[in-house]
């Protein structure tokens, strides 16, 4: 059995409905991590302080088969295509040990 990580990183407040919208039936294991944003367009300031937008990045483990209908669900949840949105990226794993059923 073949899997896949997919790793989604979008603004603060946002996690909620990537997480439900990846959820829908499939099994999977997700873990969520805090980070600061830091693209070319991140980079704001307010009376010369830097700003450092805080993100929220959802690290998901699913079976490869799987992994299209998640990802289509999440784009679709936070129309991540749109610039400014997000990112949203899949790897393919080799070895996964630790998951049962």
């Amino acid at each position: 059995m073949s899997h896949q990580s997919i790793i989604t990183v979008v603004d603060k407040g946002l996690i909620d409905r990537v997480s439900e919208s990846a959820r829908g039936g499939e099994s999977y294991c997700g873990t969520v991590i805090a980070g600061r944003g830091s693209g070319l367009h991140e980079n704001k300031k307010l009376f010369n302080l830097a700003l450092e937008p805080e993100k929220e990045i959802l690290l998901l483990l699913t079976q490869a088969e799987q992994s299209e209908k998640i990802i289509n669900r999440i784009e679709e949840a936070v129309n991540i295509t749109a610039p400014g949105n997000g990112i949203l990226f899949g790897i393919n794993l080799k070895r996964v040990r630790g998951l049962s059923g």
